[in-house]
């Protein structure tokens, strides 16, 4: 049955802190109404132009995931729906909750996103949660991952059921042509394919211990994600068959490549190839070639930013590559951790993906506030940048403005919004 909207709250600026960058400005956006909200993975370019971020909560029992909306030129943001009551859930109801909307939000061609909620808030009253503690235990345990599409414009939701029962979703890709979904779970680390109109969940198997945080797809509709040591996966889109590849995404030679696998993944302006990046410790920028020889080709640009012999072995996710988005200059933009002046801020970066020269773009330090992460990143239609901020409460977004962007003239268009997380 599809869930409406109830008493939506007017659509709000924020308390917005701005610092000087490369060629414009950096903003940060907080999203005051959810003072306990920590986390935002989720974020897309809706087809209407619109940003949409999803506001996690993971670290406090009883929150529920709530997609908000953030209007490019009124700048405002409008907290439109939270999931977990619309989904039958209620955060209060003694489960682990709906509390995230991992990079499982997507944007399709007719303004509806496919959304698939993922797990580990904990239960209300629980100080935390861990999915094999309670995985036999019907009052506590995570119900499982609910697959629906949000339709902005009206304000229904509708959900298509749970999906994997007992994980929650990692990521996820849309195949409009085919009307299907592909997705990851956690904590089993399984393949996934809905079929849309069917309502139909299909397991495609274990891929291993390690859960990748992308899965993408090729002009043809194959899909890709990788195994644990970052050996390439295809999925072919009509027999829903598995190859693995002879490609590996690269690695630094002493390691064995274990953990490296995708963490973010865009495809180029031209669509001819994608730029990648690892959740292990290699913190390198990758460039896949799907149609260079039958199993591709993928070439490592070297560390995205710092010393190229930053040892990172004891610190998996702390200097992280993560937010990768193209601008309209060409460039491609990421947030990452390096040393600075005897620390490691975070910095907004990019790299001219043609010379491979990077520039830091911002320190992100605003004022007595500096945040943890940046987690996912989009482009509006005009050339802003967004980033998703992780680690902080309330969570928010950082919008990188170039000084060039005018409020009359769009950049982008549609076709360069991806679909997958």
């Amino acid at each position: 049955m599809p869930a409406k909207r109830k008493g939506g709250r007017p659509p709000q600026r924020g308390k917005v802190r701005s610092i000087p960058a490369l060629g414009g400005t950096l903003e940060h956006v907080p999203f005051d109404l959810l003072p306990v909200h920590d986390s935002t993975w989720g974020l897309c370019t809706g087809a209407d132009g619109m940003i949409y971020p999803v506001a996690c909560g993971e670290c406090r029992g009883g929150l529920s995931a709530f997609i908000l909306r953030y209007d490019p030129l009124a700048r405002t943001t409008d907290y439109l729906i939270e999931c977990g009551p619309a989904l039958g859930q209620p955060p209060d109801d003694g489960h682990a909750t709906q509390s995230k909307i991992h990079y499982c939000i997507l944007p399709a061609s007719d303004g509806l996103l496919y959304c698939s909620t993922h797990a580990s808030g904990p239960p209300v009253g629980h100080p935390s949660w861990r999915p094999w503690n309670t995985w036999d235990d019907p009052a506590v345990r995570f119900p499982g991952a609910h697959i629906f599409t949000y339709n902005p414009a009206a304000g229904v939701l509708s959900d298509f059921g749970i999906g994997p029962e007992r994980e929650g979703s990692r990521c996820l890709a849309l195949d409009e042509k085919r009307r299907k979904l592909y997705g990851i779970t956690w904590p089993r680390n399984h393949l996934y394919v809905f079929y849309i109109d069917g309502r139909r969940y299909l397991d495609l198997g274990r891929i291993g211990d390690i859960n990748p945080q992308a899965i993408w797809l090729d002009r043809d509709g194959r899909a890709y994600t990788t195994d644990d040591y970052g050996r390439l996966l295809r999925v072919d889109p009509e027999t829903n068959e598995i190859s693995a590849l002879k490609i590996r995404c690269p690695h630094q030679w002493y390691r064995r490549g274990w953990h490296n696998v995708p963490y973010d993944v865009v495809p180029a302006p031209d669509r001819s190839c994608f730029y990648g990046c690892d959740w292990g410790y290699e913190s390198h920028i990758w460039r896949f070639d799907p149609y260079d020889g039958p199993d591709g080709r993928a070439d490592d640009l070297g560390r995205a930013i710092g010393p190229p012999d930053l040892k990172n072995d004891l610190t998996l996710e702390y200097f992280n590559v993560r937010g990768l988005v193209f601008g309209a200059d060409g460039k491609l933009y990421f947030g990452m951790r390096a040393p600075e002046g005897g620390r490691n801020p975070l910095h907004l970066a990019r790299l001219d993906v043609k010379t491979l020269q990077r520039e830091v773009v911002a320190i992100l330090q605003f004022g007595d506030y500096e945040p943890h992460t940046l987690a996912s990143a989009t482009a509006d239609f005009y050339g802003n940048l967004y980033f998703a901020e992780a680690g902080c409460a309330p969570t928010g977004i950082y919008v990188y403005r170039p000084d060039w962007v005018r409020s009359d003239k769009q950049v982008f268009c549609w076709k360069d919004i991806k679909q997958w997380g």
